[in-house]
């Protein structure tokens, strides 16, 4: 039987593929990335993770049983505690005090991202919370797993070594990995509208995380006329 929650990514293949072959994270593969656009996408990404740890707390919010409610709550603790901690490590190599993070404003771009993870996971279901928080996890294993491939003669020289290994290893992929079959079971009876609804929540954040690496690359708070 075909997986419904894995056959996400077709619907979505070729903003995904714009994603994966997007400047920045193909520069980051191959450690050429500027610096300072780097640094731009640290500050914006630590915003968004704050805001994308407040969605996995209404998954639990919203969970009928014990071990969704787990699941959820402890990726919240691992962005909070685990993933944050990388983006402190670079943060302080750039020098960048707590103030300066926290005097700098999400992007337009970040925050209507943010916005609508936070607006589904209000209004929607545990599968329509688990359809938009999926993509920001599966492009980021998807894309740090290819590009330690793809580069692999040249990661040790790479600034951006650890970021690579963070998301390529298992226990990273360990973290979303239920996804799928919690999802697939949530909408094994659903009617063909409701999952129709769920690929588009699936799509636009993937649409999202394309905008978001537009936006690092640019460092572009907004849209410049």
């Amino acid at each position: 039987m075909n997986s419904f929650s894995k056959g996400l990514k077709e619907k979505a293949l070729g903003i995904w593929e714009d994603c994966y072959y997007h400047p920045f994270v193909q520069e980051l593969g191959q450690g050429i990335l500027d610096k300072s656009k780097f640094e731009f996408y640290l500050v914006q990404d630590y915003h968004y993770l704050l805001q994308y740890a407040k969605v996995f707390a209404l998954g639990a919010l919203k969970s009928t049983d014990e071990s969704l409610m787990t699941k959820f709550s402890t990726i919240q603790y691992s962005i909070l505690n685990d993933e944050l901690a990388l983006h402190r490590k670079y943060m302080a190599d750039f020098g960048l005090s707590p103030a300066h993070i926290t005097d700098t404003k999400p992007s337009l771009y970040n925050q209507t991202y943010t916005a609508n993870m936070l607006a589904v996971g209000q209004s929607g279901g545990v599968d329509e919370i688990i359809a938009t928080i999926l993509p920001c996890a599966w492009t980021y294993a998807d894309f740090a797993q290819r590009l330690k491939l793809t580069y692999s003669d040249q990661l040790e020289q790479n600034y951006y070594k650890s970021w690579i290994d963070n998301y390529a290893n298992e226990e990273f992929d360990e973290t979303f990995l239920w996804m799928f079959d919690t999802l697939d079971a949530l909408v094994a009876n659903k009617s063909e509208e409701h999952r129709q609804k769920i690929e588009d929540i699936f799509v636009a954040s993937v649409q999202f995380e394309y905008l978001f690496w537009d936006m690092a690359y640019k460092t572009e708070l907004s849209y410049k006329l």
